[in-house]
């Protein structure tokens, strides 16, 4: 049999050894010889194949290879070779969570709810995409670095569907999908099944995590199979004590008999897993424990000061100084703090602080008002419980204006003794920073940074703040980072070009790390400039490893991070990891429009177009003018080949946001693609025009020409491009690129530049 087969797959895979075999396949160690790689290889018994049908089955398992998750094994190949039918998988260094089980029997709370949530993840992703596995049990969960990847997903239905869904077809080659021991009634029953039949095989799972025993148990396979229609498992604190109420919760949830009784999505059972215990209903048949709630996380939201002076110019100071707060308390231990940005998506709203409180996910809100009056300065601020609108605390500050640092740090450390915690590290007053020294260049970083955030031709006037900065005081580390950080996104924006700012960039930025070693806006500017314009992963990594140091929170680093290693797959890089750093991004900034952007980009670079088409609207929903999100939007419709969707998404951007170049370009890949030339070649016209008057990047350019048809012209501006280190270059998996990448001399030049 292995020489038979090595000899049908000799052209393309190399066998090593069998790794196992089960009912309906054998599994292989194999050289993916095109790849260079290992691979595990699964071979269709040949008896079934034939029985089967081939092609449906190969149609099916195509399908299911359609699934990008990181906790979902992916399928790399399939196909017939000589009667063999084969589809190919990662050979996963690590073991399954039989293997674990088989060693340590129970696994502990925290490792079995960590691991079922991820199961539970890829299972609804997986559902949303119209695939049930139909097999889920611990041979079918591999442990790679710990986290779960699940195996075989479709399998099931490609052998039902191949047999066009006869139980008979299946009993006579002797085949049953699923497990009995994990099987739902419905599918034990032989009856249509949906999503909620896997998370049933997931309850079981759990159970058995926990207890170290099936929930259903028999002499026979028929009577494991009936045990499930006519018994109850024994409660699990009869098995195990310690086991929190919300997780025995969900377990009676999953194992409901009926798909109604239990969770419909796999997101809920990641809910119910992550619920405080005292949620937890008790369960007709289900011993509940009594049990003292754990002390719940300790979290805070900064809302924006109000500005109670005569003036509007102190609104800067206002924002300014909320967000001097935010970074105080992110120091403090045991404490999390909302970030800047979903905070100010409450600036002058005004809205009830519970619904802010279940917004951001947090325990407290604090807020608070700015009055300035001539050299005094009043600050007040009221910390409230976000749960009932009771007041915790209120002070109120009445100082001269050059007390403000030292107030800042009184306000953090008044608020860390009510929340009864504790400093990390120095204390407050002996933060690692160097902090303006007069109130002048104070006002003028803070309303620099105001400025910064809101982007566009807003970055100019941020620099003219930052540079008046350090005119006043030389040594401000944090205004030569911010300003380094401003000559980066003139690049990034296509605003200007790289090779005449990002010098200067790198200038300002090694001046701040002079100044303030581990300066995290420096550092964080720094990796992205080392991945897009240096195309240096390495420096990439070790750069935002030391931001994550300091700040293992940082929004703008974990998305920035993650969108150059997906649209530019490095080696050696793990994408499921990255893939968790937007996600915990999202959590930690759940109101950032940019933030859901750049997640929605990033999910399109990874062939996830449902993911980025859900984060594209998200985006657009917290910032219906957000040009990111816009992009994204229209990025994601044109990857899914939603070409109308996509064109109406774009068009009333236009004249709202000056008609960005990027979002023309994506208009006029779509026109190439319709066969509409002359829609396509206006767009190029427009560009040209633009470029003859200003600066306009060269690779822009050279995609307004290819999707013009016009590839001699094409090529030597996106070479220019390449040149220049422009960073849109290392955009080349935006579907505006088609065009360009459709011709084979223009893909092999991104493929020399190593972008």
């Amino acid at each position: 049999m292995i020489d038979r087969l090595g000899a049908a797959l000799a052209d393309r895979y190399r066998i090593e050894r069998e790794l196992g075999a089960g009912g309906m396949a054998t599994v292989y160690l194999a050289r993916d010889l095109k790849h260079d790689r290992d691979v595990a290889l699964k071979v269709l018994r040949e008896d079934l194949a034939e029985s089967l049908g081939k092609e449906r089955f190969l149609r099916e398992i195509r399908l299911a290879a359609g699934l990008t998750h990181p906790h979902i094994l992916p399928v790399f190949d399939s196909g017939d070779a000589e009667g063999f039918v084969y589809y190919a998988m990662p050979s996963v260094e690590g073991q399954s969570l039989r293997d674990r089980l088989m060693h340590d029997r129970q696994l502990p709370v925290d490792d079995a709810v960590r691991i079922v949530s991820e199961v539970a993840g890829a299972l609804d992703y997986a559902h949303r995409h119209g695939v049930v596995h139909r097999d889920i049990k611990p041979e079918n969960i591999m442990l790679h670095d710990g986290h779960a990847l699940v195996a075989d997903f479709g399998i099931g239905k490609a052998v039902l569907a191949a047999a066009g869904r006869s139980s008979a077809t299946l009993t006579q080659v002797g085949v049953t999908i699923g497990t009995p021991a994990y099987m739902s009634p419905e599918q034990a029953a032989g009856e249509e099944v949906d999503g909620r039949s896997d998370l049933f095989s997931l309850g079981c799972v759990l159970y058995e995590l926990l207890t170290g025993e099936l929930p259903f148990t028999g002499a026979t396979v028929q009577a494991v199979i009936a045990s499930r229609f006519i018994h109850t498992p024994p409660p699990i604190a009869d098995k195990r004590a310690g086991v929190p109420a919300s997780v025995r919760h969900a377990v009676v949830q999953l194992l409901g008999k009926s798909p109604d009784e239990r969770p419909a999505t796999g997101a809920l059972v990641i809910e119910l897993l992550r619920s405080s215990p005292t949620d937890a209903p008790a369960s007709a048949g289900v011993a509940t424990q009594a049990a003292t709630p754990p002390e719940k996380e300790r979290s805070v939201a900064v809302l924006p000061f109000e500005n109670m002076s005569a003036s509007a110019e102190d609104e800067y100071f206002a924002d300014g100084m909320t967000e001097e707060i935010i970074n105080a308390l992110a120091q403090l231990k045991g404490l999390r703090v909302a970030a800047r940005t979903s905070c100010f998506a409450f600036k002058g709203k005004h809205e009830d602080l519970r619904v802010v409180g279940e917004k951001l996910g947090v325990t407290s809100v604090l807020e608070g008002s700015v009055r300035k009056a001539g050299a005094r300065i009043r600050i007040t601020a009221q910390l409230i419980n976000a749960a009932d609108g009771y007041h915790l605390w209120s002070e109120k500050y009445d100082r001269q204006l050059d007390d403000v640092f030292a107030l800042q740090d009184e306000l953090a450390g008044a608020i860390a003794t009510k929340l009864q915690l504790t400093l990390v590290g120095p204390a407050p007053d002996s933060r690692l920073r160097v902090g303006p020294r007069n109130v002048e260049s104070y006002e003028l970083l803070l309303k620099g940074r105001v400025l910064l955030n809101r982007r566009g031709a807003w970055i100019a006037d941020a620099m003219a703040c930052f540079e008046r900065a350090i005119a006043l005081d030389p040594d401000l580390a944090e205004a030569h980072a911010l300003l380094g950080d401003s000559f980066r996104l003139l690049a990034i924006y296509g605003i200007a070009p790289s090779t005449d700012v990002i010098p200067r960039a790198r200038a300002a930025l090694e001046r701040a790390l002079t100044l303030e070693p581990e300066q995290v806006d420096a550092l964080s500017a720094l990796s992205n400039i080392a991945s897009v314009f240096d195309r240096d992963w390495a420096m990439c990594a070790a750069l935002a490893k030391r931001v994550w140091a300091r700040d293992p929170d940082h929004v703008k680093t974990l998305c920035e991070h993650a969108i150059t290693v997906l649209l530019r797959d490095p080696d050696g890089v793990d994408v499921a990891a990255v893939l968790r750093d937007l996600e915990r991004a999202a959590r930690l900034d759940p109101l950032n429009s940019w933030a859901a952007a750049i997640c929605s980009i990033s999910h399109s670079g990874a062939g996830m177009l449902t993911d980025a088409l859900r984060e594209a609207q998200r985006a657009i929903e917290l910032d219906p003018l957000a040009i990111t999100g816009r992009w994204a939007l229209v990025w994601a419709l044109s990857a899914m080949g939603r070409d109308a969707d996509a064109l109406a998404a774009a068009e009333p951007v236009l004249e709202i946001a000056g008609r960005p170049a990027r979002l023309l370009l994506e208009m006029a890949a779509i026109y190439r693609r319709q066969g509409k030339t002359d829609a396509a070649a206006a767009i190029h016209d427009e560009i040209r025009t633009r470029a003859a008057a200003g600066y306009v990047p060269w690779s822009e350019q050279g995609m307004a020409a290819a999707s013009a048809g016009r590839l001699d012209e094409a090529r030597p501006l996106v070479r220019r491009g390449i040149d220049a280190r422009e960073s849109y270059v290392a955009f080349w998996k935006d579907p505006a690129w088609g065009p360009f990448l459709a011709d084979p001399e223009g893909r092999q030049m991104l493929k020399d530049a190593g972008v």
